[in-house]
C-alpha cells in the first residue's frame, strides 16, 4: 500500500520519472506491474484533472489580465472553446506524448469551460495509452533507460527546456486565436 500511495502522489510531483522509477521497481521485483501501472495512472489522472480545475477556478480571473486579454484577443476565449471542441479527443492524447504541452492545454480546458466528464474521458485514454507504455518498458529495459536519461535528467538544462516549451506553446495558441479573429 504505501508503494502504491508513494507512486501515485509521486506522479503530482513528475509524472514521468515517478512512471521510469516505477518500472525499475517492478525489473528489480520490489512491486508488481498492475499495481505499478495502476497507481502511476491513478495518479497521473487525478494531476490531469487537478490542471483543468485550476483553470476552471481560476481562468476567468487570469482571463482579465491585461496580457493576456492582449494576446487572446476580443473573441479568442469563444475560438479556442470551439477549436477544443473539435478536436478535443486529438489534443489531449497528443499532448500526452508531446512534452511541455500538457499544462497549457488542461488549464485552458478548464478556462474554456470543457465539460469535466468530456475532459476526464480522454485525459482517461491518453494516460491509459502513455502509463503502461512508460512504466512497462522501463520495466523490460530499465538499466539502459535509465543510463540514457540519467544525463539529461540531472541536468540544469531540462527545467528550462521546460519553461521554454510551456512559453511557446501558450504563444502559438494565442498568435493562432489572434489570426483567427483578424482572418
Amino acid at each position: 500500500m504505501l508503494a502504491f500511495l508513494s507512486l501515485a502522489v509521486g506522479t503530482l510531483i513528475s509524472e514521468d520519472l515517478t512512471c521510469i522509477s516505477a518500472g525499475v521497481l517492478i525489473q528489480r521485483g520490489a512491486i508488481d506491474p498492475f499495481t505499478a501501472i495502476v497507481a502511476c495512472g491513478l495518479g497521473i489522472l487525478v494531476g490531469d484533472v487537478g490542471l483543468w480545475a485550476v483553470g476552471r477556478i481560476f481562468g476567468q480571473a487570469a482571463l482579465t489580465w491585461p496580457w493576456v486579454a492582449r494576446h487572446l484577443g476580443r473573441g479568442g476565449v469563444e475560438q479556442l472553446r470551439v477549436w477544443l471542441q473539435e478536436h478535443a479527443a486529438w489534443a489531449i492524447l497528443g499532448s500526452r506524448f508531446l512534452p511541455g504541452t500538457r499544462l497549457p492545454l488542461y488549464v485552458v480546458a478548464g478556462v474554456v469551460r470543457m465539460p469535466c466528464a468530456a475532459f476526464t474521458l480522454w485525459a482517461s485514454v491518453a494516460a491509459l495509452l502513455w502509463t503502461p507504455f512508460l512504466v512497462l518498458a522501463t520495466a523490460n529495459f530499465g538499466d539502459a533507460v535509465v543510463t540514457r536519461l540519467s544525463g539529461a535528467i540531472g541536468a540544469t538544462w531540462l527545467p528550462s527546456l521546460l519553461v521554454g516549451a510551456f512559453g511557446v506553446t501558450v504563444a502559438t495558441l494565442a498568435r493562432s486565436l489572434r489570426h483567427r479573429t483578424i482572418g
